[in-house]
């Protein structure tokens, strides 16, 4: 159409250059000859114009032509189009789910108005960090926060929190409520606006103002307080104390992630000057004209300078600037990436399974095409009659793919994958439904461009004789065959990629996790720090009030105490040996703390292995004593007996020194698939905390006796805040979520792939009996064993599957290794787990093959040498 109007426009040129001549020679200026001439061509361009028009209808009605006969030839073969829409349905919708869940943590902006300027400021130091970084990170200290604010040029907005719980009592039931402490730059960082009333600022966290102030979120607003309007101004009981509600975040605001209020960050004591507890996360904003390379230099030269000043407090800590976003999702971002590739992967198996299909289709339609190409239609009115028929199978799969999708991310929530971050923004937008869309037009094109370019290579004389039926299977059947290889390829890599995750997590079940999960329940409590300032007596007597209510219960067997639970992480600190030299600064040893009650670790079933537990007399007027595990004992006591040994902690105010009674089994800390390290416990009521959680043994029905826990918890304390009711074997388990999740879908993955493998080996296998027949008859007719057919058609549906295995193989020993950071306790190229992939692959293949193969030992050659 371009080349036609170029032509049109330069023969119209040419006419008005002549008429414009001619009027010129009969005396006309040269406005008024150039006038003329244009109106004696005006029929000429509106005859383009038609033309133009006329052309554009054409083309219109001949792709409505093409739909209208795709959908009449799709509905003569119902089962054909149903396996297809089926298959590409199963592509679409795997590709949605992951993209779904790809947009919602790593491509999505952070809601907030400042997401592109945002970044964190980073401690490091020496170790061994996630992913084999050579380093670790670490939280803030306030001193460091403090020199950030007073030097750091390239940002601004510096801020600072701490995530935090809040006891909300007076209104109902007392709820604990998740949120964090803040600095008066907080939300000015992210650019947030209230929904009602102001933010909290810089005036609000100075020592002395009214520190007192609260901001809500919306969904708390909602769901405790009715969404009432006059909720600003309003007098809250938070942890005991009275707190002035300033504003109501908007909707979706929930940062740090899942908080529900606000308060000032106001620094107490020591706090303020304090170089080695790290418990602050820094965000700021990038000024308008620093890029972020420029401020992760400045950063870099400002943690330099930091250190060298206080090299005996906090050695070798460096800064870093990092994006905000980047922050977030680094956790989880080659897990991601690994399922990216995975459904990647399925959907090219798809799509060649399809091709397989069309190709195998097109065999049967040789005369047609033929035909068609004999009254005239060229190659690419061909190709383009198939692709619109592939284009027709993908608009349902499409519609098939979105449905599975939005089941599949209903199932992943249900996972309740906790540690996921930005888990709760994942759903169906319009960037997954252009997804969707885009996925579905590739898709088609890339399945049927192979079988159009075959069934447009058509020879005329030879197809259009009576019993070229048959003839051009043996072009088509190598086609089908080269498919079949890398979709077993793929499988291979798709299954030894879910074995190896199922393998790392059948041995994470198997780890001793050191205690007994079976009957315990778990309560959390987080006393008011207002009420039983840390470390006062007054809180252990609260909870020794509180243990001795609980164990009144009928059906209790025993409950005890601890500051945080197994499995879940908690405070550390380092320590110094009596009678040893003092290490260097820099190389102090560290071990994980917990405060304990006497009764823990019967409760827990934690055994123990010399010396003794703690006492009713371990109190606060008793001796300081603390209890270690094995692993402290084995190393740093390895030829003697730790028991009598004095050890001083250093990290946790006034160093607190004791003396070693006991030793107890390992723990896993910090997750199953994390090793042991030292732990030192201490007696409760010798080092009470705030944040408590109650472990209660019963033989009954756990949760039957929540209400009765309840109860006796708040007949000692009616406004104390009880969190996170959960047995031991759900806090185990949600700690292996991610996990699950991860193998789950790659595993459903791998289950797609190899029913693909299966489908797409029948289906070639199948095709080429039928192509075959005639050869068959011939076979049998001249004497060949009906077992010598068998073997020669299992032979090539087997010597395809193998070629396909082996290169599988090799791909995956390539490609496992960038999943190695998922693993535990099984190497990437474990040999167990290729041997069965690829006997299971052999085995399905032979299967898969076996029917046609039986269907083709059956065949009469009598009817064999008719068959056309």
């Amino acid at each position: 159409m371009r080349r036609v109007d170029e032509d049109f426009s330069q023969e119209l040129q040419q006419h008005l250059e002549m008429l414009t001549e001619e009027n010129l020679r009969r005396g006309m200026t040269f406005e008024e000859a150039r006038r003329t001439a244009k109106v004696r061509l005006g029929g000429m361009t509106q005859l383009r114009e038609t033309h133009r028009e006329l052309h554009g209808w054409l083309a219109f009605e001949s792709f409505f032509q093409d739909v209208r006969y795709a959908l009449r030839t799709l509905r003569k073969g119902p089962g054909f189009t149903l396996v297809c829409v089926l298959t590409l349905g199963l592509g679409i919708g795997a590709s949605t789910a992951i993209f779904s869940v790809v947009n919602a943590v790593l491509l999505r902006p952070l809601p907030y108005p400042n997401h592109e300027r945002l970044v964190r400021i980073e401690e490091r130091h020496p170790g061994s960090g996630a992913l084999g970084a050579s380093f670790l990170f670490a939280n803030a200290t306030y001193a460091n926060f403090n020199d950030l604010e007073r030097d750091a040029k390239a940002i601004e907005n510096i801020s600072a929190f701490r995530e935090w719980k809040f006891n909300l009592t007076g209104d109902g039931e007392p709820e604990q409520v998740a949120g964090a402490l803040v600095s008066g730059n907080f939300f000015a960082a992210l650019g947030s606006k209230p929904a009602l009333g102001r933010m909290i600022a810089g005036e609000d966290d100075a020592p002395g103002a009214d520190n007192r102030v609260t901001v809500l979120s919306y969904a708390l607003w909602q769901r405790h307080f009715g969404a009432d309007s006059g909720i600003v101004g309003r007098t809250l009981q938070i942890n005991a104390e009275n707190y002035r509600v300033l504003g109501v975040m908007p909707r979706g605001f929930d940062y740090p992630e899942r908080s529900e209020l606000w308060c000032p960050l106001v620094p107490h004591g020591q706090f303020r000057d304090n170089r080695r507890a790290h418990l602050l996360t820094v965000i700021a904003d990038l000024r308008a004209e620093q890029t972020l390379g420029n401020a992760q230099g400045e950063i870099v030269a400002l943690g330099e300078r930091i250190e060298k000043q206080h090299r005996t407090d906090d050695p070798d800590m460096a800064l870093a600037a990092v994006s905000l976003k980047k922050s977030m999702v680094a956790p989880v971002q080659p897990a991601l990436m690994v399922l990216v590739f995975a459904v990647g992967l399925l959907m090219v198996m798809a799509c060649a399974n399809l091709a397989n299909l069309l190709l195998a289709r097109a065999a049967g339609r040789e005369k047609e095409y033929s035909l068609r190409a004999a009254l005239g239609a060229g190659r690419g009115r061909l190709a383009r009659q198939l692709l619109t028929e592939c284009l027709m199978l993908a608009l349902p799969g499409a519609a098939l793919g979105l449905g599975i999708a939005a089941w599949s991310l209903q199932f992943i929530v249900a996972l309740d994958s906790r540690d996921l971050p930005r888990f709760a923004d994942i759903r169906v937008d319009w960037r997954v439904l252009g997804f969707a869309l885009l996925v579905s037009c590739f898709s088609a094109l890339l399945f049927g461009l192979a079988p159009a370019l075959s069934s447009t290579k058509t020879d005329l004389n030879a197809s259009l004789k009576a019993g070229a039926a048959a003839s051009p299977g043996g072009t088509r059947r190598g086609s089908s065959r080269a498919l079949v290889v890398p979709q077993f390829a793929l499988a291979v890599v798709l299954l030894v990629g879910a074995g190896l995750l199922g393998n790392s997590f059948v041995r994470l079940l198997r780890v001793n996790p050191g205690f007994s999960q079976n009957s315990v329940l778990t309560i959390g409590l987080f006393l008011s720090p207002t009420e039983y300032p840390e470390r006062d007596v007054k809180s252990a007597v609260l909870l020794q009030q509180m243990l001795a209510s609980v164990r009144s219960i009928a059906g209790v067997r025993s409950a005890g105490l601890v500051t945080a639970l197994p499995i879940t992480g908690g405070a550390s600190t380092d320590f110094v040996i009596e009678g040893r030299p003092l290490p260097p600064a820099n190389d102090e040893p560290s071990a994980d703390i917990r405060s304990v009650d006497a009764s823990y670790f019967r409760t827990m079933g934690i055994p123990l292995l010399a010396g003794r537990e703690f006492t009713d007399a371990d109190n606060a007027n008793g001796k300081r004593v603390m209890v270690i595990n094995e692993t402290m004992a084995r190393q740093y006591w390895p030829r003697e007996n730790p028991l009598g040994q004095v050890v001083t902690m250093k990290d946790w105010g006034p160093p607190l020194t004791g003396e070693i009674v006991g030793v107890v089994g390992d723990v896993k800390t910090n997750g199953l698939d994390e090793a042991v390290g030292p732990m030192i416990y201490w007696p409760y009521f010798q080092f009470p905390q705030l944040f408590n959680t109650l472990v209660v043994r019963s033989d009954g029905d756990l949760f039957r006796l929540v209400p009765a826990v309840k109860a006796a918890i708040w007949a000692v304390n009616k406004n104390q805040a009880i969190s996170k009711i959960e047995t031991l074997e759900q806090v185990l388990s949600a700690s292996l979520a991610r996990r699950r999740l991860y193998m789950i879908l790659l595993g459903v993955f791998a289950g797609a792939a190899l029913l693909l493998a299966s489908v797409g080996i029948y289906g070639v296998v199948s095709y080429s009996v039928n192509q075959r027949t005639q050869e068959m008859g011939i076979r049998i007719a001249v004497g060949a064993e009906r077992g010598d057919v068998l073997r020669l058609v299992l032979g090539q549906g087997a010597r395809a599957a193998l070629l396909g295995i082996a290169a599988g193989i090799a791909a995956a020993l390539v490609l496992t290794r960038l999943m190695a950071s998922l693993l535990f306790g099984v190497s990437a190229t474990d040999p167990l787990t290729f041997l069965e992939v690829a006997t299971l692959l052999t085995l399905v293949a032979l299967s898969a093959s076996y029917i046609p193969a039986r269907r083709a030992m059956r065949v009469d050659p009598m009817v064999a040498l008719r068959h056309e």
